[in-house]
Formats: structure tokens, sequence, C-alpha cells
């Protein structure tokens, strides 16, 4: 009942945010965070999910002073919690799910990834699945499941602090969810 409870309120809250994005009723309170720090909250948030089934949650995080950003951290935790609940939702029992953290190649910001080792997306579905309420369909024509709020949300939380968010993916062997969050000078204490 506390999980159902839990899925229930991560949903609505998701729904509710989403509709203020597009309203642009929502703002965003920057301020220096760790985002290593961020990164294990937010794998804690969602490890009854794996552990559920079994699934493995690898830390990988980039180790650097690098790692500070001004960001809006609820916002941003947000976002990896719904990448992680996608990635346990679509890995196979007892498999690995691996969120890791690397510069940039330009030096200029950070980008995360989480991948899985599930079914894949359909190359079709790809360019679709930041949009809202879109479920993709396996080869089957089966829906995925979920209820295509999450990445939604996830895309309009990292495009307003300057980044992109992607998906690579084979089917029968697993998707990677990326995204950036550029470099910004930030003073103060880091939170």
């Amino acid at each position: 009942i506390s999980e159902s409870s839990q899925r229930l309120n991560h949903l609505i809250g998701n729904l509710l945010d989403l509709s203020r994005m597009e309203a642009d009723m929502v703002s965003y309170n920057f301020s220096p965070t760790d985002l290593n720090r961020l990164a294990v909250r937010s794998t804690e948030k969602v490890k009854f999910l794996a552990e559920r089934k079994n699934i493995h949650l690898t830390l990988d995080l980039f180790q650097n002073k690098a790692r500070f950003y001004d960001l809006d951290g609820p916002r941003m935790e947000q976002v990896l919690e719904n990448l992680l609940s996608n990635a346990i939702k679509f890995s196979p029992e007892g498999t690995t799910v691996l969120i890791r953290s690397r510069p940039e190649s330009s030096g200029e910001g950070l980008r995360f990834t989480v991948s899985d080792t599930g079914p894949g997306i359909p190359e079709a579905d790809l360019p679709h699945i930041f949009e809202r309420f879109y479920q993709g369909k396996t080869q089957e024509g089966r829906v995925y499941g979920g209820r295509g709020i999450g990445l939604a949300l996830a895309k309009r939380v990292v495009e307003a602090h300057g980044g992109k968010i992607w998906a690579e993916s084979i089917l029968g062997t697993g998707t990677a969810l990326h995204f950036t969050i550029p470099k910004r000078k930030h003073t103060g204490n880091v939170h």
C-alpha cells in the first residue's frame, strides 16, 4: 500500500508540475548544488522499485569540484528520479541500472547518463519519447506502459537549466538517456 501510494503521489506530482511548466507558472530557484549528492538522493528514492525487481543500481559519478553547479536541486532531483524509475521499469529482473556523470568534452558542463539493459526503444519512437503523454509500442504492438509524463517533465526541467536531453537505444540491448547541465558560476556555500 505504501509503495502504491508513493507511486501515485509521484505520478500526480509530475502531472501537476508538467501542467504548471506548460503554463509558464513555475519558477526555478537556482543555488550552488553538489550534483553527486543529488544523484545519490535520487537513487535512494527509487531504491524500493529496484529491490522489488532485484535490480542493482550502480553510481559512477565524476569526483571533482566541477560537479558543483547552480541549479534548482529539487527539480533536477525530479529529473533523475524519473529517468531512474523508467530504467528500472524497463530493465529485466536481476540486471543493473547505471547512473554516470562526466564532464562535457567542451569543459562547459556535465553530462549525466542513466542506462539500462531493457528491451530498447524502436528507432521510430525515439524522436517522440519526450513528448507529453507519448507512449511507445513494442514490436509486438503492446504499449510500453507509463503515462508519458516523466520524460516530458524531465525535458522541460533540463531545458530550463540551459541543457539538452536525448536518448540512444538499440532494440534488445537497452537504452541510455543523457542530459547535460551547462556550467554556471556560483557564489556562496554549496547545498
